[in-house]
Formats: structure tokens, sequence, C-alpha cells
């Protein structure tokens, strides 16, 4: 069966009974990323249902998720990945929100199946720390760099401030940012790396404003981006430079209103640019389940869960993870935004991305990306890192 995840109420999806093949999914419920975590588990699932067909097998066997809390902290999903893999015998592996706790796992398990990856971002992963087990649907940051960097010094300016948290992720966004912007011919003029928790950001980007920079690019997660953006407009910093970042979830652009008024974004995942029946058919099934449209990162989850499936079907639901490596490896598949192909040197899928305005529309107090540009696969790809001696 298939437990709705997160829901107010726990649902209930009989499916067919048969051979399982257990997935145990690590994933923050209740940290700094739990919302992120909602949108990806909720779309990894429906991505099993549409996979399927419904019945949630494939060939004779059914397929199960076991949903281990993590809660943001890296020891922590080292333990819950343990017990999944030692006591609950899962054959496959599904996380992780946080880039800490993947880098965590990639690093501390001894991995002897398949590890698969949505929303965690950090380059490391399928970079200088990657594994053959590991394959990722999710953008990384030199993907997410490559969309919104090379768009940014080519359109909006060429002095840069940077600001990033001091975590694994905010560092290897800030660096893919640094080298894309410094390739392209563009100048680094502020560069601030700030505790992850922090709050008030007015002196931070009293520095930001002091450097003089034309693009300023804040690369921020987690519970206080909101108050990020409203000081921001606070300070002045949309009337004094052009703001370019990732674009954010749906929560938050409902909270700051039009105070994000004419950002630029990298675009992972939007739900009304993709124009194809995988994403039509995710945007509707979400609004019947959830009363909403699918949200930032439900798309990573969703495209992971896919891919599973067609690996599953292609080595008749067999879990050898032998196996499943030489038929991931190279694979592509079709998920939300059009094709996709794990790469077969670092197992990063190449995807679309792209890159939006946030313009004010009368009536909604969200701002609403207007797409600007499609990146291709390749042209957002990102680059091939030696392994680490």
């Amino acid at each position: 069966m298939f437990k709705k995840l997160f829901g107010k109420k726990e649902e209930i999806v009989e499916v067919a009974s048969g051979e399982e093949i257990r997935i145990g999914v690590i994933a923050d419920r209740t940290g700094i990323t739990s919302a992120y975590s909602e949108m990806a588990v909720r779309g990894f699932g429906m991505a099993i249902e549409y996979a399927t067909n419904g019945s949630w097998k494939v060939g004779n066997r059914t397929l199960r998720m076991i949903v281990e809390d993590d809660r943001s902290d890296p020891e922590v999903g080292l333990v819950k990945a343990q017990k999944l893999m030692q006591e609950d015998d899962v054959h496959i592996l599904q996380g992780c929100t946080g880039s800490g706790v993947t880098a965590r796992l990639v690093r501390g398990l001894e991995l002897d199946r398949l590890f698969m990856i949505a929303v965690a971002a950090t380059d490391v992963v399928t970079g200088e720390w990657r594994s053959r087990y590991v394959f990722r649907t999710a953008s990384c940051t030199g993907q997410d760099a490559a969309a919104g960097a090379k768009y940014a010094v080519d359109n909006l300016g060429r002095r840069f401030s940077l600001l990033a948290p001091a975590s694994l992720w905010g560092r290897q966004s800030r660096a893919a940012w640094w080298n894309i912007v410094k390739a392209q011919g563009g100048e680094i003029v502020g560069d601030l790396i700030e505790p992850p928790h922090e709050k008030d950001f007015r002196d931070i980007l009293e520095r930001v404003l002091d450097s003089k920079p034309d693009v300023f690019v804040p690369s921020w997660i987690g519970p206080n981006i909101s108050a990020l953006f409203m000081q921001m407009r606070e300070v002045g910093i949309f009337d004094k430079m052009k703001v370019a970042g990732g674009l954010v979830e749906n929560s938050v652009l409902e909270e700051v209103g039009d105070a994000v008024e004419g950002m630029i974004c990298m675009v992972k995942y939007y739900h009304a640019f993709p124009k194809n029946p995988v994403n039509d058919w995710l945007v509707a099934r979400h609004q019947e389940r959830y009363g909403t449209t699918p949200d930032l990162f439900t798309e990573s989850g969703f495209s992971s869960g896919i891919a599973l499936v067609e690996g599953l079907k292609r080595t008749n639901a067999d879990t050898n993870v032998e196996k499943l490596i030489a038929t991931l490896e190279g694979m592509s598949f079709v998920g939300p935004k059009g094709s996709y192909t794990f790469r077969k040197e670092d197992h990063q899928a190449l995807q679309p991305m792209y890159v939006a305005e946030l313009v004010s529309v009368e009536g909604q107090r969200a701002c609403q990306p207007t797409l600007i540009k499609e990146v291709s696969p390749n042209e957002s790809a990102p680059p091939m890192v030696a392994l680490e001696s």
C-alpha cells in the first residue's frame, strides 16, 4: 500500500499484492528543508502511480515506500539510511532533501545498492565524491548556475555581488556562480558567506550596497528566505541593482508578494512552463489530490520515480544493482520537463532548465514567473569533474 505522506490525514491507496520491491526514502520531515521534502516525496509517489498506471507494480513485483525522517541532520540521516539497509532490507535508497545529509550518506555508507537522489543539489555528490551507485535526477548547482549565471552576465551586468549561507550547498552554489561569471567575462565585487540561520540581513545588505554591483545574487534556502527578500526591498536593493537567483517555492512567493518584482530567476521547474503529456498529468493530478499546483521540487521527486520505474521495467523488475547501473547509465527518459538523460560518466541527469522574470499580476498577491527562455540540457550541462584522489 501507499500512504499519502505529509498530509493532514493518512490516505491509504491499496495496490496489488506480490513480491515487494522496497524503496527506502530518506526525507527531511521536521527540519529546515521539510517543505522541500514534502514536495519531492509527493512527486516520487505520484510518479510511481503514473508510470505503473496506478498498479504500483513492475512485472509481478509490488513497489513499497518506507520513509524515514533525517531531520536535516547528516548524522541522523546516516543512522536512518543504515536502518533502512540493514533492518528493512530495502532494495533501493531514495533521498535526500539536504545536501549535507546526502553528502554524508554518499561518503559514509558502504553502498551496495542503488541510491537515487532528488532535490539535493551540491555538485560534489555527482562530482569528486561521486559513486557508481548514485544517480541524481535533481539539477545540481553547476546546472543551476549554467542556466542563470550565463544569462545574467550577458543581459544584466558585469559586476556581481554574491551572498550564500555557510553550508555545503551554499558554498557550492556560490562557487558555481563565481566560476561562470568569471568565465563569461564578469567581475565579482562582493562575496559574502553568512550563517545559515541568519534572520536579520540588513547589515549584510548594506555591505552589498557598498560594493555597488550591477547584479546581486542571493543564494539562500530555508524558512528565513522570506525575511531576506523583504529586507532586500526595505534597504533598496531592487532599486539600485538587478537581482538574480533561483526561483523559490510558491509559499514564499505568496508571503513576499511584490517585494521580489523584477527578479530574474533560474528556474528548476515551474508547472506552467513545460508543455507535454507527462507534465499535464502531473499538474492535473496534483491539483485533484492536493488542491494546488506542483511546486518547485515536486518535479525532482517525480522525475526520480519515473527514472526508477523505467529502469526496473528494462530489467524486468530485477533489482540486481549491477543490472540497474548498466541500465541507467546513459538512459534517457521522459519526465515533467521533457527529455532527461543520465550522463554515463557521473550519473547526473541532464535536463531542460529555464530563465524567468517575476512579474506582478493584478489581482494576485504572488508575483508570477514569466518565461524568458528555456535552456537546453546541453547548454545547462555541468562541467565534468575529476574524481577525488
